[in-house]
């Protein structure tokens, strides 16, 4: 994928949104204490606002402690998770997340629950060494594999051959800046739920941008201030990996 020009004009937001979930997540050096202390924190504060707030048992808080943070793949998994409506905080061993699922209520939104959970952490005193933070955005596109296939400015090959059916597992990193990224494609992907099977099979968009936290003292200011750094980039991986004729079929809306 070519790299695209900086100062090209991006949509604001998409008038036909295909956001599934919007995911910030915070990584740190913790223990299973800290893994313990964090949902009965986060009641105590989420319930002055959402007094139906509670906590929810992940199926990785029955893997023995020892063993889940001996595991990379299971070290930052969430233990725990506190539904709130329209977004759910999620903790664990080593992480604490913020999650929005459609409808998404924009980036604005989004921004100010990531700024007060952080401020909560921050103040608590319960994390004191954040190493990186993520911004996730998974996005759904309904259709036959050959359809949603042909929505990406992507010439997919290997060697002679080339995905006509539209079916692929596609995964590769990228570096913006300062910010490490991921892009992932999944297609075919089938939903659960709902009555028309032709709406629950698409193509799924997987894409994070990773945040380095190398300062301990200064982790907090410089999450606040990488945060619209980090969605910009995001944004444009997004809108990179689509067609210009994908991208208008969206209704984008470029003014404010």
């Amino acid at each position: 994928m070519p790299p695209e020009p900086q100062n090209k004009q991006l949509p604001k937001r998409l008038g036909k949104e295909p956001l599934l979930e919007a995911v910030w997540e915070l990584r740190f050096a913790g223990d299973v204490s800290t893994g313990q202390e964090l949902p009965g924190l986060l009641l105590g504060k989420l319930r002055a606002d959402y007094p139906g707030a509670r906590i929810e048992l992940r199926p990785l808080a029955n893997v023995p402690p020892e063993f889940r943070n001996s595991q990379y793949q299971m070290r930052y998994g969430a233990t725990h998770a506190l539904p709130c409506g329209e977004f759910t905080i999620l903790t664990g061993d080593n992480v604490v997340a913020v999650s929005m699922v459609k409808p998404y209520p924009g980036w604005d939104t989004f921004r100010k629950r990531i700024s007060t959970l952080a401020d909560w952490l921050n103040k608590a005193g319960v994390i004191r060494k954040p190493t990186a933070f993520s911004i996730r955005y998974v996005d759904f596109f309904a259709g036959s594999p050959a359809e949603t296939l042909n929505l990406l400015a992507a010439e997919i090959r290997m060697g002679e051959f080339k995905p006509t059916s539209g079916e692929l597992q596609l995964q590769m990193g990228v570096v913006l800046n300062e910010f490490q990224g991921s892009i992932q494609v999944l297609n075919p992907v089938t939903l659960p739920g709902g009555s028309n099977p032709l709406e629950k099979t698409g193509m799924v968009t997987d894409i994070v941008v990773n945040a380095a936290l190398r300062d301990p003292e200064n982790a907090w200011n410089d999450i606040k201030s990488n945060l619209n750094p980090a969605k910009e980039a995001c944004h444009r991986l997004f809108f990179n990996l689509l067609k210009p004729e994908t991208i208008k079929s969206l209704d984008p809306i470029y003014g404010e």
